[in-house]
């Protein structure tokens, strides 16, 4: 293709899942078109180290919930300001939205409004426990939706959307991922035949205020029957951890390997439940909220939220792994589900079967370059 050094692509990530999965789509625009295209934008480590501009950093104010984002608002709309004021003053070539739909889909409808094509990956779940009324908002604004869901990609094109599936990235970064969990308990002093419990609490600060204590009070329970390591999901929540937990390992930027070596998983809900079934590894999935927010949620949301939280059970309509939300979120019943889990061979290896389907169903060759390519279509349409 006939691109020139102008070309410029303004990526916004405001989480931390969001920074992974944009580099990743990066690294792949960059092979696809090597020093034709410039990246800038909103992200963090991640997309920084794909050699992207980073124009502000809104990873570690991402929140979920109703009351939480409050006091981020003045932040965001500081951002946002900057963000329309960036697009007005730039020559921008495609806006690319990831993930974030509160911040990313008005910045998108005002790139829209410059005659900016749109494109959204992982896009608003509108699909998942949305309407189609705001569905058709998203259509609107976009000159394509990359899905990384079979359902997402039907539903946006119900409502007469460009949107693509060429199956879900993280299958295939799993599958290329050569970690050995022998190594990794070896590297850190691990026992090979003691049950290993890798705990992933999440990227946000309120996951690690709300999931940590419960998570610190297990490790105690416990009483060296088990071992245990704490996963860093960024820079913040490394620095935040290695000040808070003395007892257990802390890794960063090893969450691969750890799950590879770790004989189940505690965690919040989110992506890293995605990635441990794809890698086949048990996991539960936990989710706390403060009272009056999660009061609020019922109340404002009823009849509309999802039976299930952990992504693997949504996708597939039933609890093929355990979750607990809200006032299952204590030490002791947490713990002794661990417990019973692992100790239930039959449950490990439903588990660890119905995430094989899961995995089939989402894997498929080369997504990451299929994406790009997609992207540049629209690049090159546009010129």
């Amino acid at each position: 293709m006939g691109y020139n050094n102008s070309m410029r692509i303004f990526i916004s990530a405001v989480e931390t899942s969001g920074d992974l999965h944009a580099s990743r789509l990066a690294a792949a625009l960059k092979k696809a078109a090597p020093h034709r295209l410039k990246l800038c934008g909103f992200g963090s480590e991640a997309l920084a180290a794909e050699g992207m501009e980073i124009l502000a950093d809104l990873t570690s104010r991402s929140t979920v919930g109703l009351l939480e984002p409050l006091r981020h608002l003045p932040a965001y709309f500081r951002a946002l300001s900057r963000c329309k004021k960036y697009l007005r003053k730039n020559k921008i070539d495609l806006f690319l939205a990831v993930d974030g739909q509160g911040f990313n889909l008005p910045a998108a409808q005002y790139a829209k409004s410059l005659g900016i094509p749109v494109v959204y990956y992982i896009s608003p779940q509108e699909w998942l426990w949305g309407t189609e009324t705001a569905g058709k908002k998203v259509v609107e604004i976009c000159d394509l939706i990359i899905s990384i869901f079979p359902e997402e990609q039907r539903f946006y094109r119900k409502l007469g959307g460009h949107s693509i599936y060429n199956g879900h990235p993280l299958s295939e970064i799993v599958a290329r991922t050569k970690v050995s969990g022998k190594g990794f308990r070896r590297k850190h002093g691990l026992a090979q035949d003691k049950p290993l419990i890798a705990l992933f609490p999440g990227s946000r600060r309120q996951e690690l205020a709300n999931l940590l204590p419960a998570f610190k009070q297990i490790v105690r329970l416990s009483r060296g029957r088990e071992q245990f390591v704490i996963a860093a999901a960024s820079k913040y929540c490394n620095q935040r951890l290695c000040r808070e937990i003395k007892d257990i390992p802390v890794v960063y930027q090893e969450n691969y390997a750890l799950m590879n070596a770790a004989d189940i998983i505690l965690s919040s809900t989110g992506t890293i439940t995605l990635e441990a079934a794809l890698f086949g590894t048990p996991i539960i999935a936990t989710y706390k909220f403060p009272r009056i927010s999660y009061w609020l949620i019922k109340k404002i949301f009823a009849g509309k939220i999802p039976k299930y939280k952990a992504l693997p059970n949504m996708l597939t309509g039933k609890e093929i792994m355990p979750e607990r939300i809200q006032q299952g979120v204590t030490a002791p019943e947490l713990y002794a589900l661990l417990q019973k889990t692992l100790s239930n061979k039959k449950k490990l290896q439903s588990i660890k079967k119905e995430f094989q389907k899961l995995s089939r169903k989402l894997s498929a060759p080369n997504i990451l370059d299929k994406n790009a390519k997609a992207v540049l279509a629209i690049l090159e349409r546009a010129r």
